[in-house]
């Protein structure tokens, strides 16, 4: 059977997330530093050094730090994508995923650059979770009343997007304050997205 494009994302980064651990293999045996490579792919909040590699606000999004980080990440994408399909063109999908995945990093970056919490820190971003979110707040926004069955009850998409966003939200003075900071990038553009989308206007077109 043929993939959807939602689904040749998530094989995608399922290539991505095993490529590196063959390569480990290789560098380990010939005693070389992995991080030869993941700092050219990894996003950077410091500006002097994402200058000199742009290509990472997409290609940190196909990196994932373990088995679960991707799991999770690839679950929402499956069923976000499977619901966003049955109603929108493949277009829709690949706009929201990959300017969800540009929002987010570039929300990550200006955060490093203006909050002083954030001074003199410097650590790198990766993960697809801006662009999963992205698809998924678009989503809980075009069709805010759909109902999904959750354990035993239904919830309306609406409640279960504003609880993800809250929860993002809260969780940023608690550890990977960039990711969540990130989250909220893409889910604010999934939201925008949408919204526009509704009044026939397509931000994604170009």
């Amino acid at each position: 059977t043929t993939l959807s494009i939602s689904e040749k994302i998530i094989l995608l980064n399922v290539i991505c997330f095993v490529m590196p651990m063959l390569l480990n293999v290789f560098f380990f045996l010939f005693n070389i530093s992995t991080g030869t490579y993941i700092n050219w792919i990894e996003l950077s909040p410091n500006l002097g050094t994402f200058i000199t590699r742009p290509w990472t606000l997409v290609t940190y999004a196909f990196i994932h730090s373990g088995f679960f980080h991707l799991l999770w990440n690839m679950v929402l994408l499956f069923y976000a994508g499977r619901f966003l399909l049955n109603l929108f063109p493949d277009r829709i999908l690949i706009n929201n995923y990959f300017l969800g995945v540009i929002a987010g990093g570039a929300i990550f970056i200006i955060s490093y650059a203006l909050f002083p919490v954030f001074q003199g820190t410097y650590p790198p971003m990766i993960g697809a979770s801006a662009g999963v979110m992205a698809v998924f707040i678009f989503m809980c926004t075009y069709a805010p009343d759909y109902e999904i069955r959750f354990f035993f009850i239904n919830i309306k998409l609406k409640y279960l997007g504003i609880a993800y966003f809250v929860i993002d939200i809260i969780q940023i003075p608690y550890g990977n304050a960039g990711g969540h900071l990130a989250h909220i990038g893409g889910a604010v553009l999934g939201f925008l997205y949408a919204r526009k989308l509704a009044n026939g206007k397509d931000i994604g077109a170009g």
